[in-house]
């Protein structure tokens, strides 16, 4: 289990409990800020904290600029929040209301210090500190008559909230009121050292410029002309950086350069264009706006070239691949060719480089996956394993390829027609290009699945150095070519196979049928992609495609073997240009409606982080239409009632993401999980952590990790 650093430790959770411990437990304290409220005072006083609302002035002048503030006490050892609270926490905020069209500033906040809780660190204030806004005072400015006075006024209310912490934290607010007025001359009020104290605490109101770089564990923040001192950075952004983490500077030669180097946060996913910041010695801040450093591009560690791995690690994941590879002989997609070709070794004898010709194919097409998958991520494309299925046009080949293939296992072309030589050669010829044609074959039906071992094993190959996608990848090769392989070169291995018989033939033309199954499963991927209209038309060509090739087997005239040659091919092209031309259709935008499905929520970074910091565990699936594993635990799993009734419960949100189609925030969420593909399962507590969960579920699996979640969620609470 890893546990991030939280953002947010659960702030509403605690404002609930505090609000109920303020209604039922301290009803005295709850009835002060109330009373304030209702008399509409300058000042609230709350459970450890006093809020006062004041001004510099005592007098408003027309044409002027005036200043307020809201001024916060809190009791010793007790504290409010900056900007950014830090790892927990909630700054205040304060809503101006008047019956003139005022226009008041931005909060100024004074220098926040680090405030230390436990294995945390919050941004606040532990002493009293005034947050304040200029006001402009038009010339026009028209008075409030107050019923208590006989002089013109002008009243501010103030809608304050805050959260006052120690080890607990307690909410609360209050609308506070004030009436000064207006005057033709200005004085100083009783509050105003008040605000001379506060302006020694803002930071330069002229902001600096920097630069900033974004690696795998940290970022580097660059400013120049600080000065040499025990500098530290505030970020503005809560999910930027490793707040309690100890904050590198370092000086430049000639002093005129400072950086910061700290850990990036856990929640920090992407790249920035910009970052803002305040850095402070307790003496002196400055705000500074960054921008990304064009001497080193910033990278997303996840997507980074940079190799990530040692030596060490290189031969555990290439085992992985390999394990993965002997593993994926069994996948549904691959087993029925393997199994003919199999069959088909009890008939003759091989020559050496028939014997080689089966794991040479598979060699060629991995490889050949791994450089294109190289070449086209050195161009900027994100790919990622099985990125060719979320193509139109590869699932209309590979329908028609499969179609051909059942056709032949059925005996319905005449060994001397060409496109039965072209089926044969695949399926269960002799000779060493058709050894060659079924491993490449057998690699482009497999790529859609994946077995245990093989996702990490993937994720690592497809964001490392170039040579270390080619060693992964061929260690995947070498296991999914190796068990076909013995059969070939090995006597002993080839003796374990039945002995020949007519039961051959019969098993051979079974094996049509998971063919016209995959078949199936393919025109179903490719409704999700250009929708049921286009399923309907590319149904319709396979059956007219199977029926000239049944035809084709059964005709002796030249005449009749070409024209049905001709309209098989013409069906064969229609559906490629269908492919090819078609407008690929949203995620889930096809999908029936089922009132007996799964509800769930459409994978979205914003909301999946939104969902974590409400204290939500969240379930998110990464599946696609052509991924057979995915399906299988779909069935498996997810369809379990059990597993429903888990995944409904209040608290828990299932979010699916579907990556049928290029889908490139998809993407970006399975390489921080070092995934290359689907499928990929994550369950989330809250903001404290989260679970991988692996590749083949069981309901068990499932339910124990969203209850496992919830208990991580409670200890907290």
């Amino acid at each position: 289990m890893n546990t991030f650093t939280p953002l947010k430790h659960m702030v509403s959770c605690i404002t609930v409990c505090v609000l109920l411990a303020l209604l039922f437990i301290t009803p005295t304290g709850a009835q002060q800020v109330h009373t304030q409220q209702t008399l509409a005072s300058s000042s609230a006083t709350g459970p450890h904290i006093e809020v006062t609302l004041m001004s510099e002035q005592d007098t408003v002048v027309p044409g002027s600029t005036m200043t307020l503030g809201v001024l916060f006490k809190p009791d010793p050892q007790w504290h409010t929040y900056w900007r950014n609270p830090g790892d927990s926490g909630e700054a205040p905020t304060i809503k101006w209301e008047t019956e003139q069209e005022l226009q008041f500033s931005e909060i100024q906040w004074p220098m926040p210090m680090a405030i230390p809780v436990a294995h945390l660190v919050n941004y606040g204030y532990e002493a009293e500190n005034l947050l304040s806004v200029t006001v402009d005072i038009p010339e026009d400015i028209s008075p409030n008559m107050q019923n208590t006075s006989e002089t013109n006024s002008l009243v501010i209310s103030a809608d304050v909230s805050w959260l006052v912490c120690k080890e607990d934290c307690i909410p609360g607010w209050a609308t506070l009121q004030l009436s000064l007025p207006i005057g033709s001359e200005a004085s100083l009020s009783n509050n105003a050292p008040v605000f001379d104290a506060t302006r020694a605490l803002l930071p330069e109101s002229e902001p600096k410029s920097g630069l900033f770089e974004i690696t795998e564990d940290a970022i580097v923040f660059e400013v120049a002309e600080l000065g040499k001192g025990q500098w530290r950075l505030f970020p503005f952004r809560s999910d930027l950086i490793n707040h309690a983490a100890q904050q590198n500077v370092i000086f430049d030669n000639a002093g005129n350069t400072t950086s910061i180097v700290t850990p990036r946060s856990d929640y920090f996913f992407g790249e920035a264009q910009t970052l803002q910041w305040l850095v402070s010695d307790g003496q002196r801040a400055f705000y500074v706006n960054g921008k990304p450093s064009i001497s080193a591009p910033i990278q997303n560690p996840y997507t980074s070239s940079t190799n990530i791995i040692d030596g060490g690690a290189i031969a555990l994941f290439a085992l992985m691949a390999f394990a993965g590879g002997l593993i994926l002989n069994l996948m549904p997609c691959v087993l029925p060719i393997l199994s003919i070709k199999a069959m088909a070794l009890q008939n003759t004898q091989h020559a050496s480089t028939h014997k080689l010709a089966y794991f040479a194919g598979v060699m060629f097409c991995f490889n050949v996956f791994a450089l294109v998958i190289v070449l086209l991520q050195q161009g900027g494309e994100q790919v990622g394993w099985g990125f060719h299925m979320q193509e139109p046009v590869v699932i209309v080949l590979l329908a028609f390829l499969f179609s051909l293939i059942a056709m032949v296992l059925l005996d319905t072309l005449m060994l001397g027609s060409s496109l039965s030589n072209v089926g044969q050669n695949l399926v269960n010829g002799e000779s060493a290009g058709s050894h060659f044609a079924t491993g490449t074959l057998a690699v482009i039906v497999a790529s859609p699945c994946t077995a245990p071992f093989m996702a990490a094993a993937l994720g690592v190959a497809l964001m490392s150095d170039i040579y270390v996608t080619f060693i992964i990848f061929n260690a995947l090769a070498i296991g999914f070519a190796l068990p076909l392989t013995l059969l070939f070169i090995s006597k002993r291995a080839k003796s374990w196979l039945p002995k020949p018989g007519a039961w051959m033939e019969t098993f051979k033309h079974i094996l049509a049928f998971p063919m016209f199954a995959t078949v199936a499963w393919l025109c179903w991927v490719f409704a999700g992609q250009l929708g049921i209209q286009a399923q309907f038309a590319l149904l319709i060509m396979l059956i007219l495609f199977c029926m000239f090739i049944f035809i084709l087997g059964r005709s002796t005239g030249a005449l009749a073997k070409g024209l049905n040659s001709l309209a098989a091919l013409l069906c064969f092209f229609l559906a490629v240009w269908l492919g090819v031309s078609g407008q690929q259709t949203p995620p889930n935008q096809m999908a029936a409606k089922d009132d007996n499905a799964l509800a769930y929520v459409d994978f979205n970074r914003s909301t999946l982080t939104q969902l974590q910091n409400e204290e939500q565990v969240v379930v998110v699936n990464m599946t696609a239409d052509w991924c057979i594993t995915c399906k299988v635990n779909e069935q498996v799993a997810f369809s379990n009632r059990e597993v429903k009734q888990a995944l409904s419960q209040d608290g828990v949100t299932y979010m699916l993401g579907d990556w049928t189609n290029k889908n490139n925030e998809i993407l970006q969420y399975l390489n921080e999980y070092q995934r290359a593909g689907v499928p990929l399962y994550v369950v989330y507590s809250g903001s404290q952590g989260y679970q991988v969960l692996p590749q083949i579920l069981t309901p068990n699996t499932v339910i124990n990790a969203i209850e496992q979640a919830k208990e991580e969620i409670q200890n907290v609470n």
